[in-house]
């Protein structure tokens, strides 16, 4: 759209005219506009469905991510068996339970707000059963294997 540039002549009449209830010159420039508007509003919500798209991706990418952070930490834990390690290995669960808690519900609507705090407790319950279990050193490997392969399971059930 060019931009017009008007002398003073023009300015005055068109603000006579506006005081005076006419549209002026200004109204076939505001008739435009609301059809110009009318336009945009159409592209709207499509423009909109594909960002919420876009940002579900990238979601879905990040859980990814943390998930397999968290499954990695996972089998370093099982190789050395360590506090170092379980420490690790809680920071990256935390992490996606975090992401979960802030982001989860937006991803996956079907998982009510009880049902996500059950999990997250239950995986609670389990990490501090996985610290019992490698700070007393009474349980064998393969029970350790066992509870972060709960742990992941729990994991999955969040993200899917």
């Amino acid at each position: 759209m060019p931009i017009r540039i008007r002398d003073r002549s023009t300015s005055d009449s068109v603000a006579t005219t506006r005081a005076k209830g006419g549209r002026g010159a200004g109204g076939a420039s505001g008739a435009a506009k609301t059809g110009a508007a009318a336009g945009v509003g159409g592209a709207a919500p499509v423009f909109e469905a594909q960002l919420v798209k876009a940002e579900r991706s990238l979601a879905q990418q990040d859980l990814d991510r943390l998930y397999l952070d968290v499954e990695e930490q996972g089998r370093r834990l099982l190789e050395q068996p360590k506090p170092e390690e379980l420490k690790r290995y809680k920071e990256r669960v935390r992490a996606f339970v975090e992401y979960v808690v802030k982001n989860g519900l937006k991803l996956k609507s079907s998982l009510s707000a009880r049902e996500l705090h059950q999990i997250v407790e239950r995986v609670d319950d389990e990490l501090l059963g996985l610290a019992d279990a490698l700070l007393a050193k009474e349980q064998h490997i393969m029970e350790l294997g066992a509870k972060i392969d709960q742990i992941n399971g729990m994991l999955l059930d969040l993200k899917a």
